[in-house]
């Protein structure tokens, strides 16, 4: 029972630790710097790190019949895959937003973006 506290312990406050280099990133005591945090795909490579360790404690703890251990390591396991998976989809949403439109380029078919005579197909 220890082991699987311990070990839920460490790796909560690993999350806790990464997450909050993060955090910090986006802090700035310099009022006319605008902070913008990092992109979090660094950090999701450390998370999912955190939860491959976690795996690989509960294959351990199974190996050595640690029931509790396994639960908890499983647990901490998913709930690190689902926190992955979310940032992946908001940072995936934020690198759509930070790209600019495409702009008009004209008519489809015009040379120079003219007037119409000058389009393919109207004759001109």
């Amino acid at each position: 029972m220890g082991a699987a506290v311990g070990l839920l312990v460490f790796e909560a406050f690993a999350l806790l630790v990464t997450f909050g280099r993060w955090l910090v990133t986006a802090m700035s005591f310099d009022p006319e710097r605008t902070a913008t945090p990092d992109r979090l795909w660094g950090y999701l490579v450390a998370a999912g790190g955190i939860g491959a360790l976690a795996l690989v404690a509960a294959v351990i703890a199974s190996r050595s019949r640690a029931v509790v251990t396994v639960s908890t390591q499983c647990f901490m396991a998913v709930v690190v895959g689902v926190g992955v998976v979310s940032g992946v989809a908001v940072q995936r949403h934020e690198d759509r937003i930070d790209r600019p439109a495409p702009a008009f380029s004209g008519e489809v078919g015009c040379r120079s973006g003219g007037d119409i005579s000058e389009c393919a197909g109207s004759g001109g």
